[in-house]
């Protein structure tokens, strides 16, 4: 199924946007891909901080196994409390490491987007949308939505669909129906 271009009237050079970037017999250049790339998910975390949560939770196992496995011989009492607790203190440091990271990563990038959209995970899904609804015109080299009767320049397509998915972004809007 082609969509017809509102700006050349032309059908079929169309193609949605998201089966363009997959298209490998007719690839897009790389300036025109990265223009037309949807923009990542905001992250929850990084990579540092899921390792030292992964870790800690293989010291608590560690800890609680020999926690429960009894007597570290006749050892002084300051052996068998490093013995029972080491790897359990060991994963309470971790964790904490790892919460310290999470919590930079996201202060972080709560100021380097504090002017960007979409800052939530509601408004990339929103975002999203629009790009998956959005159509290429190979002829011209413009991105429109079906149900408009105008176009916008691929140049333009990154800042055309962030306004276009801000329109419910107001106080009190409802999120945009998903797939």
């Amino acid at each position: 199924m082609n969509i017809t271009c509102p700006t050349c009237a032309s059908a079929d050079e169309t193609v949605a946007v998201r089966k363009a970037l997959l298209d490998s017999d007719r690839p897009l250049d790389p300036p025109t891909r990265e223009l037309l790339s949807m923009p990542p998910e905001p992250g929850g975390t990084t990579g540092a901080a899921i390792t030292l949560f992964v870790l800690a939770a293989l010291f608590g196992l560690l800890g609680l196994g020999t926690l429960f496995r009894g007597d570290a011989g006749s050892s002084s009492t300051a052996y068998q409390v490093g013995y029972h607790y080491g790897a359990l203190l060991a994963a309470a440091i971790l964790l904490a490491l790892g919460f310290i990271a999470h919590s930079y990563h996201r202060s972080r990038r709560r100021n380097d987007t504090a002017t960007q959209w979409p800052r939530t995970y509601d408004q990339w899904q929103r975002l999203h949308e629009t790009w998956r609804a959005t159509w290429l015109c190979r002829r011209c080299r413009v991105a429109f939505l079906p149900a408009a009767p105008s176009a916008v320049p691929v140049a333009q397509f990154p800042q055309w669909a962030a306004a276009v998915a801000r329109q419910d972004d107001g106080p009190g809007a409802a999120p945009a129906a998903s797939d």
